[in-house]
């Protein structure tokens, strides 16, 4: 029996016996308590309702592919256990902090306060090269690759759907010391099975990213096998289901590349457009296996046209991805990539070269590279992570002096001390060939103290 029909039972003979008299105090009292606990009871229902929606929110992402958008994996999320129980605190404290924008909409806070200790064995050799993430200095510490993020949802769309939206922004930039950078962006409009994002993003055929709270200003394994660039782009999604367990995801974006990046010329120099329009697709299988286990296998394309020296350089590149979960103890993830012309997308430098000058003749620079991962929850406060990555550039492509590889690998350890604070250390060493020049060695150390809110 609950609580409100155990009073009742009490409060009965007296409301039968003073029924006639509906100006009585007492009965006016008891009727205002009565009242009372139905309101109770009604908000004590909605509580619930919110726990076994969040529980089903967190069964739904385990089961299905993680958005294109990708996540920062940066940030190590709780586990399903510590969000259930900070749910759970805050329905029996029956309080809640909300911020709400000008419509009534409400919006979170999100980021972490990173702070970096770093050892690096030489200083960044080669201007053209933007790879060392805490700066050019041997040793020290920074604060910023910290990260501020906004998430808002919105209201409901015809059809069923809704929308949802985020920002993330770090003060990672180099040219501007101190001021805000913008590093993600996402407004999606999302239905059952199908969804249409504007925002910027890295690039459609490179959904994932290795783990790390050592880059994060710019992500891990960046020019060795990375293609990481946030780039403007418009995308629409297609998702179709086999029955519970499989099913089939379309992906179409058209995004806006950023030619400049690593190029040895300014565009003043050559008439190098610094954006092109680019065409990007994607298509991926999934499988889960029970609520912890799964698999995704994806492949993609990028077409695009780079424009300097009046003349057309094209970039092509062809993409596998995957992420593999076997068991609650061991996740893979990675992609491989071909093609020709990739720098602007973030792949090693250079993305042509200018073979005549006076006759505008530029060829594309043809390669290949990728990037594989191995994490381990050792404990639920303990992981592991190892990875690494390579880029080949084709040496008959490239001139005296060019990068023609970056081989880089890492592993780190990240212990949770609290749900919400994160201390980890890292390892790296890359290894970079130069044309005609010897192989130039880099170690580096980390040491970083990220704080989650």
């Amino acid at each position: 029996m609950n609580t409100k029909a155990l009073l009742f039972s009490f409060l009965l003979p007296g409301l039968m016996f003073g029924a006639e008299d509906k100006t009585d105090p007492q009965n006016v009292a008891l009727q205002t308590i009565l009242q009372r606990l139905t309101a109770l009871e009604d908000q004590n229902r909605q509580l619930l309702e919110q726990v076994q929606a969040l529980r089903q929110e967190m069964a739904a992402s385990r089961s299905a592919p993680p958005p294109a958008t990708g996540a920062e994996a940066a940030a190590l999320p709780p586990s399903v256990e510590e969000r259930v129980d900070v749910a759970e605190r805050r329905i029996e404290e029956q309080s809640q902090t909300k911020v709400e924008t000008a419509h009534k909409l409400p919006v979170s806070l999100t980021g972490m306060l990173l702070f970096n200790l770093f050892s690096n064995s030489r200083p960044n050799y080669d201007p053209t090269y933007p790879y060392t993430p805490t700066g050019p200095s041997s040793s020290g510490g920074t604060l910023r690759q910290t990260t501020i993020g906004l998430q808002f949802q919105g209201g409901s769309l015809p059809g069923g759907g809704n929308v949802r939206g985020d920002l993330v922004m770090d003060f990672f930039d180099p040219e501007r010391e101190g001021f805000l950078r913008i590093r993600t962006a996402d407004l999606s409009f999302n239905w059952t099975n199908r969804s249409f994002s504007v925002g910027q993003y890295s690039p459609l055929i490179s959904p994932y990213q290795p783990s790390s709270f050592a880059e994060v200003g710019i992500p891990p394994l960046a020019g060795s096998g990375n293609l990481w660039l946030w780039l403007p782009q418009a995308r629409y999604e297609e998702r179709l289901h086999f029955g519970t367990a499989d099913g089939i995801t379309g992906q179409l974006a058209v995004l806006e590349t950023q030619e400049t990046y690593g190029q040895p010329w300014t565009s003043s120099d050559n008439g190098l457009e610094q954006n092109r329009p680019a065409i990007e697709g994607r298509a991926v299988y999934w499988h889960k296996f029970d609520d912890e286990r799964r698999f995704e296998l994806g492949s993609g394309f990028h077409v695009s046209t780079t424009h300097v020296l009046e003349a057309s350089v094209p970039s092509r590149v062809y993409s596998i991805d995957w992420l593999a979960i076997p068991w609650s103890k061991l996740r893979l993830s990675g992609t491989l990539f071909r093609g020709q012309n990739f720098s602007n997308l973030g792949g090693l430098p250079p993305g042509f070269t200018v073979v005549d000058s006076y006759r505008n003749l530029v060829e594309p620079i043809h390669g290949r590279g990728g990037w594989a991962q191995l994490s381990s929850p050792i404990t639920s406060r303990l992981t592991l992570n190892i990875f690494g990555g390579v880029q080949d550039n084709q040496a008959s492509d490239s001139t005296y002096g060019g990068i023609i590889r970056n081989f880089t690998y890492a592993g780190n350890l990240m212990y949770r001390i609290s749900p919400n604070v994160i201390v980890s250390f890292e390892a790296l060493q890359a290894r970079t060939l130069l044309m005609s020049q010897p192989e130039q060695v880099r170690n580096r150390y980390d040491l970083a103290f990220a704080y989650l809110f």
